[in-house]
């Protein structure tokens, strides 16, 4: 579960973020994970954005790493 988070991003940072969302919900190996749900993969790139991760594919392969946990 997501821990109490007071952290602010910028516009850029938010964009990022969302980008990264969308492109592993919309991907093949989230959809096959019925355990995972959208807003599981958006709390895991909130912690790692909260931990100083900005990059979209780190933030999509540890979002995709998180998935392969859970099968």
């Amino acid at each position: 579960m997501m821990t109490e988070l007071k952290q602010k991003f910028d516009a850029s940072t938010v964009a990022v973020m969302r980008q990264a969302l969308d492109e592993v919900v919309s991907d093949h190996r989230f959809s096959m994970r019925e355990s995972v749900t959208r807003l599981d993969v958006a709390e895991h790139i909130l912690e790692q954005a909260a931990s100083g991760v900005r990059d979209l594919d780190r933030l999509k392969n540890s979002a995709f790493e998180k998935l392969s946990a859970t099968a």
